[in-house]
Parts: C-alpha cells; structure tokens; sequence
C-alpha cells in the first residue's frame, strides 16, 4: 500500500455526517442529554479531531457526536475543556517522552493499522505529568487513525503487560478511565504477557472504564503470548515481520516516510530512540489528516 493509497480523502457520505455531528454538537439539547453542561462553540471543537471520530463511528452522527462528548469528558479530570490544533502540531515538548508508552509497528495481516501500548511504561501519580502523557495519547490516537482503511475499518488493539510494574502507582482507575473514553474501533484486542492476577486486574479496569461494555467488544479480547499474536491458526493478527523493534519487527521501513527520519538513518540514525522514532512519524501522520470542508 502506497502512501497516497493511505491518505483519506473524505467521501460525500463522509462530509455530510461530520457536518451533521458539528451541528449536533452545538445543540444545547442534544448536550445536555449526553451530559455536556453547555453546547460547544464551533470555535472549540477540533474538525480533524472530530472527522476521525466520525469516520470511527461509521459516518453515524449522533454517534460520533456522542463519542467526540465522552471523549472531552474522559479529559475534564485534567482541565482539557476542548480539543484544539495545538495539542496536535504544537503539544508540550514534554509528552514527547510519554510516546514511550506506545510502539511503532508494521501492519496487521488485514492491512490496518496496530495500536500498540506498552504497559511496562508508568505515568508519575502527578496532575501535569498524567496531562503530558495524555496528550501523548491523544496525538497517537490520531496518528493511527490517520490512515484511510483503519479509520473507516478499525485495528488491531495491542496491551503488552510483559514488563508491568507490580507496584501500583495509585493514578492507573483514573488513566484508564481516561483512555477508555477515546473513539476506537478495535477488530482485535491482545493483551500479551498477564499473569492470572494481572487479568483480573486489567478485566476490572477495562469494565470500569468502559471500553468493554459491549458484547461484541468483549468477546474480542484475547489475553495471549507474544506467540499467540503472530500465530494466526490461534486468531492472531500480527505478521511477526510487524513486530516493534524491540521484539525484532523489520517492517518499519515502510513507516519511515518521513524524510528527516530516512536522512537521519543514513547517518547512523539507527541509534535513535523510540522516543524519537516514534515523536517524527506521529508527527509526519497527523500532518496527512486532511481539515474536512464543513
């Protein structure tokens, strides 16, 4: 798949949901029956933010501006009142670091993207440093979804546990609810590596939060070994070729799109860190995500 094929270039359909959506989103009833205090400003709500969370929600309206609500309200906590371009192209150099938490990969056997988090990674039980990472989240999140067939097709869901931390930094409800709230569309939820007692851990933390409240949803999570995700006779869904780096993966080439990274492993840029890896092909993703016409 070339990367013109991976752009999204919205269609009619699609157009006419995210106007619809924006518009809901400004009816103060339609607010105040999903929770919202106020209706949004057309000024406040984010047009590429919510024009992948239409096309999430297969360009159903009221659904996507159902999810763009519960999304802002997973962010209150953190005096995230709207989302804004800033977070986007202009984000705290400090959630760079929180990029960490998430993995470069190649693609799933479907051709979609992988969201993949690493949960051996801890956010310091800190207001700004949880507001740090969430941003991070927040531009992985698009970055992703910034490729046409994942968008309107949805992903494989990835939670590698294999290196938690076992001591519990007292903030993981709050984030979880947090990340919960983000619109998804998983076809595959693996979480690798839990014990027993972790899995009852995360089980409670996905159903607090949310994420699992649909059947559906739910029967689509596997906890399973590394083996497991690239095994597909056992469901799995990720060539081993698409692995992160650090478990061998070698298709990342197809992602270094970006010109400035390339330049960079010409020059020894093999040496760059995840964190850096990660931050320039985040960056060069949400650059692809067209403004939608509305």
């Amino acid at each position: 798949m070339t990367e013109s094929e991976d752009r999204i270039v919205y269609t009619d359909g699609e157009l006419e949901a995210i106007r619809k959506a924006h518009a809901l989103l400004q009816d103060a009833e339609f607010c105040k029956k999903h929770k919202l205090f106020d209706a949004l400003q057309a000024k406040a709500i984010s047009k590429r933010h919510l024009a992948i969370t239409a096309l999430i929600c297969k360009s159903r309206p009221e659904e996507a501006a159902r999810k763009y609500i519960e999304w802002l309200q997973g962010l209150a906590d953190w005096g995230i009142g709207e989302f804004n371009e800033d977070q986007l192209t202009n984000p705290p150099e400090r959630s760079n670091h929180y990029l960490g938490s998430y993995k470069l990969t190649g693609r799933d056997v479907h051709g979609t993207c992988i969201f993949w988090i690493d949960g051996g990674t801890t956010i310091p039980n800190d207001t700004e440093e949880e507001k740090m990472s969430i941003y991070a989240g927040i531009r992985y999140h698009m970055a992703v979804h910034s490729d046409a067939r994942t968008a309107r097709e949805g992903l494989t869901f990835i939670i590698d546990v294999t290196n938690q931390p076992t001591k519990k930094v007292g903030n993981e409800r709050r984030m979880q609810s947090c990340y919960n709230s983000y619109p998804l569309r998983p076809q595959h939820i693996f979480i690798v590596g839990a014990s027993r007692i972790v899995r009852l851990a995360i089980n409670a933390l996905l159903l607090i939060g949310g994420l699992v409240s649909k059947t559906k949803i739910l029967r689509r999570i596997k906890f399973v070994t590394l083996d497991e995700v690239v095994d597909e006779k056992s469901g799995g869904t990720v060539p081993k070729r698409s692995l992160p780096r650090h478990l061998k993966g070698d298709d990342l080439e197809d992602l270094m799109t970006n010109l400035t990274i390339k330049e960079d492993q010409k020059n020894g840029g093999s040496n760059l860190t995840e964190e850096q890896l990660i931050a320039s092909w985040v960056k060069h993703q949400i650059a692809q995500i067209p403004f939608p016409d509305i």
